[in-house]
């Protein structure tokens, strides 16, 4: 469906374009006057800056908004290398394909910025009360054990962060549907016939200055809603000298002066903690503004960024707002739909002579080398085709052009992604921006309590990784089982090792116990023929007997699997009809 929508909806491009580029001679962005828009949610309904908002966007207009191509025709294949070069190396700026996990961060993000509002209504009494009292005694003030801050008022507004390897696409995908599914400015006049003169900023991006702190953030903040509505703020606070908890104060009365809708901050890695108010400072500042002030939040960055929420993050997790998420995301899977979809619609785009039919080896290859990350997919592509151009001949891209390319233009990644490849995680230890410190990430994710969305390779790493933490307290439940089926320490510890590599750590302890259990059983029979044939052998016939074995308790495990047999039940069954296998959770809860 996607793949379709995608062709059907790449020439209309031109027109979409020009839907909301309503400009302001001088300041940047998409300015509109405010329009009304009619609420179904009875927390909307009188609400100018909720009404104002667009519709929201149903899924064949997203992909008709956001999807994007270079110029496609046949003819184009028959022009000059010169002019087929310039073609492809176009793709990249404007190839675009949107899939459903876009859509939904779509929809998170326009139910963000419309919640961020229900408690900000300009024409509600507590709108007026808040400025009477100052936002920066409000900021200064916090909120109390209720959630309310100073003037009495309970923000709603939510706070995302979207972490991602660095190729993924996440700043250009919101960028995307930022500038071209919202205005990024409303001016409101009258509201049912109340004059309301008022200035609505829908949403700021902001990104990280390279190594400073969060007093160089706000000056940068500054400088964008000057750039948007001719205003002088950064002359008036971001050029006089002055403490960093000054500059915040000044940025946060502007953010609410300007009615911010939802503020972005990109590249957060940079944020470094050895600056003056480094990661502490940026994660209360973001706590606050979002709790006391009501100014919805979305953090992105690269894994780098991790190292702000491993430890600050968690320590104020309290001051999180409910409505606080995550979305972890790493390079796409060689078996999933996305990458199919990816790579079928990126093919299809080919400038040379003769088209090059997408067949599984070559989209193998292109995996491989590409390792799923969507950014250097494209550039690899975008260089196959350069190549074969340049060479000549029939122009057809073959897997050993692709080898040779990914090995040759794209060298550098390729030393990264075979430390990757390896398996070996003190390989990749030290590759930041390709791979999390997941000792500290997954010891995060389990003490906090709000929803956090893992995606991707990284979503199959952190099942693995997770499982293998408690590889220790895991092998020694097994052991303990063992031994009471066994009677040797060293059997039983070679059989909880044997279950345990089989499924790599990754069992469920269950399932391994059972197996534990069946392997148990079979030793045993197999050492009672064994010894059966020694004494068979050893023995005059004349005086070979029967020999017979000791009878067993009712509650001796193997007795219980025998009888359960003869009643046609299995391993499994015989056990947990006895109570000898116990509920996973039930046991994780003694090993934690």
């Amino acid at each position: 469906m996607f793949k379709r929508c995608f062709q059907e909806k790449v020439a209309k491009e031109e027109g979409r374009m020009n839907r909301m580029n309503n400009k302001i001679d001088g300041l940047k962005g998409t300015h509109v006057l405010a329009k009304y828009n009619e609420q179904i949610n009875p927390k909307n309904i009188g609400n100018p800056f909720i009404e104002a908002l667009p519709d929201r966007t149903d899924l064949e207009t997203f992909i008709d908004v956001l999807s994007s191509s270079p110029p496609r025709d046949k003819k184009f294949n028959n022009l000059s290398s010169e002019d087929r070069l310039e073609f492809v190396q176009q793709i990249r700026p404007d190839f675009w394909l949107p899939l459903p996990t876009h859509f939904e961060k779509y929809l998170n993000l326009y139910t963000m910025i419309k919640i961020g509002y229900q408690s900000r209504n300009p024409l509600h009494a507590m709108y007026n009360r808040q400025f009477s009292i100052g936002w920066d005694e409000i900021f200064k003030a916090g909120v109390d054990e209720n959630g309310a801050n100073l003037a009495g008022n309970i923000q709603t507004a939510q706070s995302h962060v979207e972490i991602a390897i660095n190729g993924f696409g996440k700043s250009q995908l919101y960028e995307r549907m930022l500038t071209q599914l919202f205005p990024q400015v409303i001016h409101h006049s009258e509201y049912d016939g109340r004059n309301i003169p008022l200035t609505q900023v829908v949403w700021i991006k902001v990104e990280c200055p390279y190594n400073k702190s969060v007093g160089t953030f706000c000056k940068v903040f500054y400088m964008e809603v000057d750039k948007l509505l001719g205003t002088n703020f950064y002359e008036k606070f971001g050029e006089k000298p002055g403490k960093i908890d000054k500059l915040v104060l000044n940025m946060i009365k502007v953010a609410a002066q300007i009615n911010l809708g939802v503020l972005i901050i990109d590249e957060i890695q940079k944020i470094q903690s050895a600056y003056s108010g480094g990661k502490d400072n940026m994660i209360d500042f973001i706590t606050q503004l979002v709790n006391t002030i009501g100014i919805p939040t979305i953090l992105m960055g690269s894994f780098k960024a991790l190292y702000l929420f491993k430890d600050s993050l968690a320590n104020t997790r309290r001051g999180i707002p409910s409505g606080y998420s995550e979305s972890i995301s790493g390079y796409m899977l060689e078996d999933s739909w996305e990458w199919n979809e990816f790579i079928e619609n990126l093919w299809d785009i080919q400038y040379t002579k003769k088209y090059t039919e997408l067949t599984p080896k070559l989209k193998k290859a292109m995996y491989y080398y590409s390792l799923g990350i969507p950014d250097i997919t494209v550039k690899l592509f975008i260089h196959c085709q350069s190549k074969c151009i340049v060479m000549g001949g029939n122009e057809q891209i073959s897997i050993t052009c692709i080898k040779e390319v990914a090995e040759r233009s794209l060298r550098l990644v390729q030393s990264i992604f075979d430390r990757i490849r390896s398996g070996d995680p003190e390989a990749y230890k030290d590759l930041e921006d390709i791979k999390p410190d997941w000792v500290p990430l997954n010891g995060y994710i389990s003490e906090v309590s709000h929803r956090i969305q893992v995606h991707g390779s990284i979503a199959e790493e952190h099942a693995r990784i997770l499982q293998r933490k408690d590889k220790t307290e895991v092998l020694k439940k097994l052991t303990e089982f063992a031994i009471v089926l066994v009677q040797s320490p060293s059997t039983a510890e070679e059989l909880a090792y044997r279950v345990y590599d089989a499924s790599k750590g990754m069992g469920d302890l269950t399932g391994m116990f059972v197996q534990i259990a069946e392997l148990a059983l079979q030793g045993e029979k197999s050492e009672k023929v064994a010894k059966k044939i020694k004494i068979a052998s050893e023995l005059p016939k004349k005086l070979r007997t029967k020999k017979v074995s000791p009878d067993m308790s009712e509650d001796d495990i193997r007795f219980v699997v025998q009888i359960g047999h003869k009643k046609e039940l299995t391993t499994e069954e015989a056990l947990e009809e006895k109570g000898y296998i116990r509920e996973a959770d039930e046991i994780l809860s003694y090993i934690k």
